[in-house]
């Protein structure tokens, strides 16, 4: 396996050296295994980097990574394509892990920018678990020159910095606090305004109600699913024993193959409807402190899921708001109101630092000031 890797990584570089121009190009390429389409982030950078740079131009190379052989052999040849693109690019923007960013050759006069996918973090990944059940293996992860490159990370805030470096493998120094750009989005008042009266019109059943947007976080195994089941229906039971006084909208992983309640909108976009917040063990809970959304927490599986996985802060102690194993019980906390604002202003406050101003303009900034500086 090792050898293979270390193969296909000296043929690659080789293919790169062969079609790398002799200079870069006035080119930001922007490259994800995330989703099939560019991400709101991406967009947003996309937007600042034309107002800004008229004289850049700019590629989207989005492609979800299917697991398995059948989704391998099709990437490999996404792969390809993206030494294509990448060959001319003074600007690389990558929101996962990248194989060509990371195992080729860094041409002087390239930058390469990591923004990461999620605004905070929760659940360990990269060289933090690497060679434990949930990880990779760690002569893989070496081999694969897993996360590096980069030279500039983006993290949301300051709590959030040690968790990042540790995931890439980088010095805490190396990175640069500005929370992804979606926060602008977020905290936009005609934006939010406008994306809810998409909503009600789309789902006009969501109105005369208080609006709980229940979004959790992906469980894998046949015995997690069958338990995530069973708690979002305990859920829906519990909610309809207050008539018509509650709308539930249930918005399960994007990977986890479960049906989501208003398909025509995402986890983020319901949060201009939300008048609840319920989650567990997932970063969504990042976005709804930011929209300033009240946040519960029904952690029915918290044992087995700790058990399980690896996750970076103290849960327990630092999560804003009560823990609750059933629904009933939660649903008697939101009922009462029971969120505390205080606790969730202060966490929001420790993981992303919000600029005064527009994040993707922040960012686009660090950027081009770094480019130009080189």
């Amino acid at each position: 396996m090792i050898q293979l890797i270390r193969l296909f990584k000296a043929i690659l570089n080789i293919l790169y050296r062969l079609i790398c121009p002799k200079h870069t190009k006035k080119k930001v390429l922007f490259m994800s295994r995330e989703n099939n389409e560019p991400s709101v982030d991406f967009s947003l950078l996309e937007e600042r980097i034309k107002r800004d740079h008229t004289d850049y131009d700019i590629v989207m190379l989005c492609k979800r990574m299917v697991p398995g052989r059948k989704g391998a052999i099709p990437y490999m040849f996404h792969i390809l394509k993206q030494v294509k693109e990448m060959a001319p690019a003074k600007i690389v923007i990558l929101d996962t892990y990248n194989i060509p960013a990371s195992m080729l050759r860094h041409r002087s006069g390239q930058t390469i920018v990591q923004i990461w996918h999620s605004i905070g973090t929760m659940k360990k990944n990269s060289y933090s678990i690497l060679d434990q059940p949930e990880g990779r293996s760690s002569k893989v992860a070496y081999a694969m020159d897993m996360h590096k490159n980069y030279d500039l990370i983006f993290c949301a805030g300051e709590g959030y910095r040690d968790y990042l470096a540790e995931s890439f493998n980088y010095p805490p120094e190396a990175l640069t606090v500005v929370p992804l750009p979606r926060v602008d989005l977020l905290r936009d008042k005609d934006w939010m305004s406008r994306k809810r009266g998409e909503i009600l019109s789309a789902y006009p059943w969501l109105k005369g109600g208080k609006v709980i947007v229940y979004a959790p976080t992906f469980r894998m195994g046949e015995d997690e699913q069958r338990d995530f089941a069973d708690a979002v229906n305990k859920l829906r039971e519990a909610v309809a024993a207050y008539g018509d006084k509650y709308r539930l909208v249930v918005k399960s992983h994007p990977i986890d193959g479960m049906e989501s309640d208003c398909d025509g909108f995402s986890t983020m976009e319901m949060l201009s409807v939300a008048d609840v917040f319920i989650s567990d063990y997932s970063c969504s809970i990042y976005e709804a402190g930011v929209a300033g959304v009240p946040l519960y927490f029904y952690t029915y599986d918290y044992d087995m899921y700790m058990s399980r996985r690896s996750v970076y802060m103290d849960y327990k102690t630092e999560i804003p708001g009560v823990m609750h194993a059933d629904a009933e019980g939660l649903m008697k906390d939101i009922d009462a109101g029971g969120a505390d604002a205080s606790r969730q202003k202060a966490f929001i406050d420790k993981y992303v630092e919000l600029p005064e101003g527009s994040a993707a303009e922040k960012m686009v900034k660090i950027i081009f000031d770094h480019v130009e500086g080189r």
